[in-house]
């Protein structure tokens, strides 16, 4: 089981809500906020979608639920400043106290999910719309502001800046986002954040007008039901078309844009516009072996499990992962909470053994482990702690002298092989065949049922294994010296391998045997590496046979 502490990160709607659930499970937890207060920009709200129900019920009630846990440590006004991996299965956590000039003080934790959050795109960086020069240009994180009972208005319809009523009102959306100028990505929650304000404006208002400038409505699920009750209830103006610029010069504000909807060009006088700006991740701290995508988000192994991250122990929920709305970052959150009660409450009991006869201290099974999870002991041979292991076998692929290995595999597997291949009539060459466990096995399993392939797979002896980086280069060796006259290695494609660069650590150290078998005057051409998909049967077999053309025409092994 997990040692120390759950630390989560981020006292928003994610944060809070993974807290909570884990405190309810009785895990020791602690809560950091860099902020002075809990909640995040949920507490900034005026209302949730679709129901608009007060979001600080919710809250209250994640809130109270807290307080009454006594396994649950809040710490406000706290940041992280590093995280290490102090030994298998512990991670050192150095905080920083904001409220006073100290140095971190550190504490060690099981386990960390990071619900950090994210902040609003700089508005004021898209120059022709006048953010920060024109007053009536407000972004719509402000007008929630700006209609909530505590805010600078009091909940009451005015103009922030003269007082006076608003009843004309337009909307950029995507203010920022799908432009490669700012943000070239969908934020995802802004279409469905102005269909909820424009509820509010007319609920508030009767006589209020309402115009929405648009690339695309995108209301995916059952938003799209929203979508059409604003719509038809109250008739908002839409406007297929970016606005080129905004004019203050005058009374109000003036909104110029193409409608390509209708080929016009279409000018409009409005007292408020708004802004639908899309999302950043918040700063995120710096963990060795985590890998963020292009954007600075934590995206997770997509869509298999979607809050795990390269280290096991370690995962994202909310909108640290992506832009969310709050639905979705609760359900991340949950996800998270469920991932991590399963690693303290059980631990993996497939993971590699190590023969320290054998091992140089090399130290490349802790560099190649995607996880984390082998590290270098105080007598410099590996420890693999169960809980962070995923039983990958990366680190037996790389080994140089084959001193780790998973349970069930190993030479003495590839010479039973072997021996029960050529003890056999093989009709064609003879080939071993790797195939990874997620992807190329199942499609292996639907590929020998089908009566037009049972004659070329005849020679083809199939090895599961849990990824085709878990391969060591000696097996192959051992599979050629043997007398086989191929190996296969059929894996995930690169950019879809489970165990993030299993395939990739595959191929080169497979290149590297090609060109030493080259120098030994063997053919370099009976080794092969192919990427496949779940259902990509038809194209297995035809790699297969594609192979063994390729190995009829070389000929029998020499060492056959």
């Amino acid at each position: 089981m997990a040692k120390g502490k759950t630390i989560v990160v981020g006292g928003g709607i994610a944060g809070l809500t993974a807290a909570e659930r884990l405190g309810q499970a009785g895990v020791e937890v602690v809560l950091l906020e860099k902020a002075d207060r809990l909640g995040g920009r949920v507490a900034n709200l005026h209302r949730y979608y679709p129901r608009l129900c007060p979001p600080r019920c919710g809250l209250e009630v994640l809130l109270n639920s807290i307080d009454n846990l006594s396994n649950v440590e809040v710490l406000l006004s706290t940041e992280i400043a590093g995280v290490q991996k102090k030994s298998p299965g512990i991670y050192t956590v150095f905080l920083r106290d904001l409220k006073r000039e100290a140095d971190p003080y550190e504490i060690e934790a099981g386990g960390l999910i990071l619900a950090t959050g994210a902040e609003l795109y700089n508005a004021a960086k898209i120059s022709e719309y006048g953010y920060g020069n024109l007053p009536g240009v407000i972004t719509s994180m402000e007008l929630e502001s700006l209609l909530r009972p505590e805010g600078p208005t009091g909940g009451r319809l005015v103009h922030p800046v003269t007082g006076k009523p608003v009843r004309r009102v337009a909307f950029i959306q995507c203010a920022g986002s799908r432009d490669k100028n700012h943000l070239s990505y969908c934020s995802g929650y802004c279409c469905t954040v102005t269909l909820k304000q424009i509820e509010y404006l007319h609920r508030e208002c009767k006589d209020v007008s309402t115009w929405i400038f648009y690339r695309d409505i995108r209301t995916p699920g059952s938003k799209e039901e929203y979508y059409r009750h604003v719509r038809e209830e109250y008739s908002p103006v839409f406007v297929r078309g970016m606005p080129s610029s905004i004019d203050g010069a005058g009374e109000g504000l003036t909104v110029r844009a193409d409608d390509t909807l209708s080929g016009k060009k279409v000018e409009g006088n409005f007292d408020l516009v708004v802004l639908a700006t899309g999302m950043v991740p918040s700063e995120l701290p710096d963990i060795e072996g985590l890998e963020k995508d292009g954007h600075g988000f934590f995206p997770g192994h997509i869509p298999c499990a979607p809050t795990e991250l390269r280290r096991s122990g370690i995962w994202a929920a909310g909108c640290a992962q992506q832009p969310m709305d709050v639905e979705d970052s609760v359900r991340s959150a949950l996800s998270a909470v469920a991932q991590c009660l399963v690693r303290l409450q059980q631990e993996n009991t497939v993971y590699p053994e190590v023969n320290k006869k054998k091992c140089d201290h090399c130290g490349r099974c802790v560099k190649e482990c995607p996880y984390g999870a082998c590290v270098l002991g105080p007598d410099g041979y590996p420890e693999i702690y169960p809980g962070d292991c995923r039983g990958c076998g990366v680190c037996q692929g790389g080994c140089p002298l084959s001193c780790l290995n998973l349970p069930g595999q190993g030479m003495k597997k590839i010479e039973d092989v072997v021996d029960k291949v050529l003890s056999g009539d093989v009709p064609g060459p003879a080939v071993l065949l790797f195939l990874c466990s997620n992807d190329a096995y199942p499609a292996w399993n639907r590929l020998v049922r089908k009566d037009e392939a049972k004659e070329v797979l005849k020679g083809v002896m199939p090895i599961s294994v849990p990824c085709i980086g878990s391969v060591n280069m000696a097996w192959i060796n051992e599979a050629l010296i043997g007398g086989l006259d191929g190996v296969m290695l059929a894996g995930c494609h690169p950019g879809q391998c489970h165990h993030g660069g299993g395939a990739n650590h595959a191929d080169t150290r497979l290149q590297n045997l090609k060109e030493t078998l080259g120098r030994m005057m063997i053919e370099p051409e009976r080794l092969c590496l192919t990427g496949i998909t779940i259902d990509d049967s038809d194209r297995l077999f035809s790699e297969i046979k594609r192979f063994s053309d390729v190995l009829a025409k070389l000929g029998p092994s020499p060492f056959k």
